[in-house]
């Protein structure tokens, strides 16, 4: 058994090694083939799960795999109106869970502190919270404080969710962050993670904010655990409305090959039901497999930098009650 489980191990490294068949569906239907991907069958009922950025793609197709399971989903948008419609458009599915919409935008923090108030208020402990609102932009845009509205929202916004709900997580709660492998173009320089609005381009902003998450949860899952099971992880390319719309180039080149947001949001749905397992906390995850940080030389970091990431985060986020 060992020895083929060594096979199994050399075929995916060199599957991975090659991007593209990673990346692609093609990636996705080999390990199934490879490993076999079971149904996930947990009983998440009882469970409490807030996602941000839940109404469309691969947010939705996590949020409608998590109610199958059973569990109460707290999906959110920058809308209101649209979180709620999303809300009763999965409700009206038949699923054993239960979703309920709300208004969060990650990278306003009055929204995410109202928001970390909301789910405290609730008369459970949170399991899980996933981390996956956000967007690719091709304009320069900044918050109301003035950073750079990709960093803003998809490191900084989360960063404070995160840490404004720990108290209500449960014992062995599941903290999930939803990178990309966009990220492994970039490395970790705390001094360099804004960019400037000469030098903007929406693939680099977005590539440094999901290499902070990446690092982010490096770093914390060994020291947040076991009390939160904490990891980070990557869909592969999929076919969504934001990679229409942020990367509309690789879109129409990549289209036939990439994976649906089903396929994207399965390794959330699985960590977010199992917490992996008895895997070490803090790894980045494709096709439930924990996966290398770093292909590219030069884009490494160390625990050191990941300290200062921690620390200029808490300094972003100290805006009170």
């Amino acid at each position: 058994m060992s020895a083929v489980r060594s096979i199994r191990g050399v075929l995916d490294n060199a599957l991975e090694a090659t991007i593209v068949g990673s990346f692609t569906k093609l990636g996705y239907g080999a390990r199934d083939r490879l490993y076999g991907l079971p149904d996930i069958s947990d009983d998440l009922s009882g469970q409490v799960i807030a996602i941000t950025g839940g109404t469309s793609g691969i947010g939705r197709a996590t949020a409608e795999g998590l109610m199958r399971l059973g569990a109460e989903v707290h999906l959110t948008s920058r809308s209101q109106k649209r979180a709620e419609t999303a809300a009763a458009e999965l409700n009206s599915e038949g699923a054993r869970g239960v979703a309920i919409g709300h208004a969060l935008d990650t990278g306003d923090p009055d929204s995410v502190v109202s928001f970390a108030r909301t789910i405290a208020d609730l008369d459970r402990d949170l399991n899980a919270l996933i981390n996956n609102a956000g967007a690719l932009t091709s304009e320069y845009r900044t918050d109301a404080r003035g950073i750079e509205l990709t960093l803003s929202s998809h490191l900084i916004g989360h960063y404070l969710l995160t840490v404004r709900l720990r108290p209500r997580f449960a014992h062995g709660a599941r903290v999930l962050f939803m990178s990309s492998g966009g990220m492994y173009t970039q490395g970790l320089d705390v001094g360099e993670i804004e960019v400037s609005k000469e030098d903007y381009k929406g693939a680099v902003a977005y590539a440094k904010a999901k290499r902070g998450q990446v690092e982010l949860v490096a770093y914390l899952g060994p020291r947040w655990a076991p009390e939160v099971i904490m990891h980070s992880m990557h869909p592969g390319w999929v076919d969504t409305a934001g990679v229409a719309s942020g990367l509309p180039g690789f879109g129409k080149v990549m289209g036939p090959l990439l994976r649906s947001a089903e396929q994207g949001a399965d390794t959330m749905i699985w960590l977010a039901a199992t917490g992996a397992g008895d895997a070490a906390p803090g790894q980045f995850w494709l096709d439930r497999r924990p996966r290398r940080t770093v292909y590219l030389p030069g884009s490494g970091t160390t625990d050191a930098e990941r300290c200062r990431l921690v620390e200029w985060l808490d300094r972003m986020t100290d805006i009170g009650d």
